[in-house]
């Protein structure tokens, strides 16, 4: 007879596996869209209207920028970035575009990095912390835009090194309500790390913190190039430097295994990693029984409890039994060996489960 423990196992594998069909699936639809508006961009004699045209995905509520205001611009840097709202309904939106520069670097490609920015929204839609994707064209030029629903403000600021500044209202989110931020920030990165995304370019002005005090990442993260999307984009678009490269490697010794950016490992030897923070083993460069060990969901567990801006900021603000709950999970998640740190999922069960005995304990008072 089979166990209750073998079928909870199996029922799990079955839904993991269910989980990658339908991602794959919206993928598989998106690059259809894509390659056909990529193409007819950049081999139309004449500019475009800026419209996503009549085969746009089902979930896109803007169809052309003749649908939106554009308003301030926020970021003019690598990217345009613009708030704007949109005609119907007047909701908050944000533009994303690369400079013109970029066209001609391949930045609007398939397998590049604002086709990985659509791509990580596509594929993920609906899971906590990932912002809407509201609609997309192209250009004649080439260029690509994007419209996002407004997810809020940066949860803080500091970038290259600098001390992160966390932003007044995370502080009183994270002072008022520590277990339900901490369990938006953990479900954030459970949404797509469980599923092969690597953030490496490591800053709180990634992540934003809703009305309702949910946590998004607003900037795409790379794909681990042997995770089941990964392997997808590589075949469907061949790899990039914008897909973080996870094979196998032979080593002797650490010294033999490859590190990620500097901002993201904080070897010792580099600069470019803020004060308090440090990276997972694996993101170092470790070698374990011949082989240097992968990145994967496991290492970005680590990250979790070993930035300060992130579960330690808000253990930190926490008091009483919930301060004491949360040292727990960082001392979980910071274990050297992968193997033996919890998953996202583990750490958001966890909270609820925690969550729910103090509610009881409070209703017994």
């Amino acid at each position: 007879m089979m166990t209750f423990v073998l079928r909870l196992a199996l029922l799990a594998a079955h839904a993991r596996s269910q989980d990658q069909d339908d991602i794959l699936a919206r993928v598989a639809t998106f690059d259809g869209w894509f390659r056909r508006h990529e193409h007819t961009a950049r081999h139309a004699t004449r500019r475009g209207d800026g419209a996503s045209g009549p085969d746009a995905l089902p979930t896109w509520q803007v169809r052309s920028k003749r649908d939106i205001i554009r308003g301030e611009l926020l970021y003019n840097r690598a990217k345009r970035v613009y708030r704007a709202r949109t005609r119907a309904g007047n909701a908050s939106v944000v533009l994303k575009s690369l400079g013109k520069h970029d066209i001609s670097h391949g930045s609007n490609r398939g397998g590049h990095l604002l086709y990985l920015e659509l791509m990580y929204m596509v594929a993920l839609h609906g899971r906590p912390g990932i912002p809407e994707l509201a609609g997309a064209w192209f250009e004649a030029d080439g260029s690509l835009t994007y419209v996002v629903k407004d997810c809020g403000a940066p949860i803080g600021k500091g970038q290259g090194g600098r001390t992160t500044v966390m932003s007044a209202a995370f502080s009183e989110r994270a002072a008022q309500h520590p277990l339900r931020l901490a369990r938006s920030l953990l479900a954030c990165f459970q949404s797509w790390a469980s599923v092969g995304f690597f953030l490496d370019d490591f800053r709180a002005n990634q992540f934003m913190l809703s009305a309702d005090g949910d946590v998004f990442l607003v900037d795409g993260p790379k794909l681990l190039t042997g995770s089941t999307i990964g392997e997808h984009v590589v075949r469907t678009w061949g790899k990039t430097k914008h897909q973080q490269n996870n094979t196998a490697v032979v080593c002797g010794v650490d010294a033999n295994c490859p590190s990620t950016v500097p901002q993201h490992s904080c070897r010792v030897d580099v600069d470019g990693c803020e004060a308090g923070s440090c990276g997972a083993p694996e993101a170092r460069g470790t070698c374990r029984a011949g082989t240097c060990v992968l990145l994967s969901e496991k290492t970005h567990v680590f990250d979790v409890a070993n930035r300060p801006w992130l579960l330690p900021f808000i253990a930190d603000k926490a008091k009483g039994r919930d301060r004491e709950f949360l040292l727990t999970l960082i001392r979980l998640t910071g274990a050297d060996d992968p193997d033996d740190r919890p998953s996202f999922a583990e750490l958001v069960r966890r909270i609820d489960v925690f969550a729910k005995a103090r509610s009881r304990r409070r209703r017994r008072l």
